[in-house]
């Protein structure tokens, strides 16, 4: 996954995924058994636009959760964001996924905001960067070790 260069009020990243579909990347995505091989320990989920998410993790007391917003299997997920971890944060963000086919693979692009220019926001932001970076990469080698 990398960065691509954008406003500060929302982020970008995308990266290739050899070997997956794009229909295969999308149930990483929103199969609970599959999304716990790559980033949530624990997800409750009602898969369905209006439908609710939960993912936690234990250790910490984390939990992100948020609002199916769009659902199109294979080319675009949609859902609201929010921490139980970042007090003071009453509007959830928004994260738009695309699935895009690519020769071998699929080009997944996240779109991630708004973000207002406050210090804390701005932390957020970065820290959201980090993240997908992160969990992308982990996601990605789920198919190059198999």
């Amino acid at each position: 996954m990398k960065q691509i260069p954008s406003p500060a009020d929302h982020l970008v990243v995308y990266g290739d995924f050899p070997g997956f579909a794009p229909e295969d990347l999308y149930e990483y995505w929103v199969n609970p058994d599959l999304l716990k091989q790559w980033w949530p320990e624990v997800v409750e989920n009602d898969l369905r636009v209006g439908g609710t998410y939960r993912f936690s993790w234990p250790a910490p007391n984390w939990f992100l959760q948020g609002t199916y917003g769009e659902l199109d299997p294979g080319k675009r997920l949609r859902f609201s964001w929010t921490w139980n971890h970042e007090p003071g944060v009453f509007e959830p963000l928004w994260v738009d996924v695309f699935f895009m086919p690519i020769e071998g693979g699929t080009r997944l692009s996240i779109f991630h905001g708004l973000f207002s220019e406050s210090e804390s926001d701005q932390a957020a932001r970065a820290g959201c960067m980090e993240g997908w970076i992160h969990f992308g990469q982990k996601l990605a080698s789920l198919k190059a070790g198999a």
